[in-house]
C-alpha cells in the first residue's frame, strides 16, 4: 500500500501539472490562468492525501503502540489496550483496539484485503500486547 500511494502521488501530480500546462498550450477560452493555478493546488491536495495514506502504520515500542491512521495519529501506552477485534469474514475492514476507558480505535495499518498477512499481523499485534501487558505487570 505503502508504495502504490508513493507512486499515485507522483503520478496525480505530475499528471495534474502535466494537465494544467495544457491547458495554457490548447488555448481554450473557457480556461484561465487562474484555473491553471487551481489545477495544480488540486494536483497538491490529491497527491498530499495519497502521501498521507502511504505513512498510515502502527509502529509498538517498549511503552506502547502508535497508530496512525489517515487523519489521526494516537499513542496508547499498553495497558490501555485490552484486546484487538478483527473479523475473520471481512465483516470490517481493519482491527480495532479495544481500550480500558470503554472506547475503541482502528488500526487501519492491517487492512482486512491483505488476506493472510492481516490475520499475521493482527495476531502478532495480540502477541506483542499480551507480551507488554504481562511485563508491566511483573
Amino acid at each position: 500500500m505503502r508504495v502504490i500511494s508513493t507512486v499515485g502521488a507522483v503520478v496525480v501530480f505530475i499528471g495534474f501539472a502535466v494537465l494544467s500546462v495544457a491547458l495554457l498550450v490548447v488555448d481554450w477560452d473557457p480556461w484561465t490562468p487562474l484555473d491553471v493555478v487551481w489545477m495544480n493546488l488540486l494536483g497538491i491536495i490529491f497527491a498530499a492525501a495519497l502521501l498521507r495514506v502511504a505513512d498510515i502504520q502502527a509502529r509498538p515500542s517498549e511503552s506502547g503502540l502508535v497508530v496512525k491512521n489517515m487523519v489521526r495519529t494516537r499513542t496508547f501506552a499498553w495497558g490501555q489496550i485490552l484486546g484487538v477485534a478483527f473479523s475473520p469474514e471481512g465483516d470490517d475492514p481493519w482491527p480495532t483496539l479495544d481500550l480500558t476507558d470503554g472506547t475503541t480505535y482502528s488500526v487501519m495499518a492491517i487492512q482486512h484485503a491483505d488476506g493472510p498477512r492481516a490475520h499475521e499481523e493482527c495476531q502478532r499485534l495480540r502477541m506483542l500486547i499480551a507480551r507488554w501487558t504481562h511485563f508491566k505487570e511483573e
